[in-house]
């Protein structure tokens, strides 16, 4: 049996691909929430263009909602998979001691409290305020806007380390006070989106004597779920992807802490 035929079959008998062989010469990305939507598509991009790829995902060992990943991972082998919850500190300590070695160019939080399809992201969404379950929403404030926090705090050496020195965090309209939606939509996930947002911004702050660049990014309609896949107004996941990777190409101290709409380029109102 070949090397490469050896390697793919080592991927395959172990689910998470701790065979993964990054390529010292290329710049490392890390993104969490990265099984699905627009964290696989982003692994995918950076993949096809030659990064290591540090793919996360809150799933175990054997979960098939990993099964799309590790195809990824068998063709490029650059692409470690890791299992990491963003609501645990410990797991997320874990994972940068393991990689305490590895500068990290840029740190994608993507990871979010979202359901699995649109219909019942919608469902959720429009529940009346009189109905509004706020003991769920520490879930929702625990994933959006602690978790992107604990894992910028646990690899901020590997950042300070690296080259490009770039934290992207995918935010949502859903959290702006300039344009805010009406009623009692997404309050749980808006107000937990804004408070992303103020983080960022602070954060921004405290990082840039360290010269790293803190950048937020909104989408504003994208296919990332099998619902959405033949909404005519959903914009394609891998043109939207794309635009978002452009967008972190050119992040710079200028729009360090600001939000930029990642399918317009302009800076958002918050």
């Amino acid at each position: 049996m070949s090397r490469r035929m050896s390697w793919l079959a080592g991927c395959l008998l172990l689910p998470l691909c701790a065979l993964a062989q990054p390529q010292p010469s290329a710049p490392t990305v890390l993104i969490t929430g990265a099984n699905r939507g627009m964290g696989l598509e982003l692994a995918r991009q950076y993949a096809e263009r030659g990064w290591n790829v540090i793919a996360t995902a809150r799933h175990g060992r054997g979960d098939p909602a990993l099964a799309a990943l590790r195809t990824l991972a068998v063709e490029h082998p650059q692409v470690a998979i890791e299992e990491l919850d963003v609501t645990d500190t410990a797991m997320i300590r874990a994972l940068a001691l393991k990689y305490r070695d590895r500068p990290i160019d840029v740190l994608i939080n993507n990871a979010a409290a979202v359901s699995d399809t649109f219909a019942e992201d919608m469902r959720i969404s429009l529940t009346p305020f009189d109905r509004i379950d706020f003991d769920a929403a520490r879930h929702d404030f625990d994933v959006n806007a602690l978790g992107p926090m604990r894992v910028v705090q646990a690899f901020l050496p590997n950042l300070e380390r690296s080259r490009q020195r770039k934290v992207a965090t995918i935010t949502s309209s859903a959290g702006s006070f300039g344009r805010p939606l009406p009623g009692a939509v997404a309050m749980n996930y808006g107000a937990s989106k804004a408070a992303l947002n103020k983080y960022m911004v602070m954060l921004a702050y405290a990082l840039r004597p360290k010269g790293i660049t803190v950048g937020l990014f909104e989408p504003i309609f994208v296919a990332t779920k099998p619902d959405m896949q033949h909404m005519r107004v959903a914009a394609p996941v891998d043109r939207a992807v794309a635009g978002l990777i452009r967008q972190i190409d050119a992040m710079g101290p200028e729009r360090s802490g600001k939000i930029v709409n990642f399918q317009t380029g302009k800076i958002d109102p918050f």
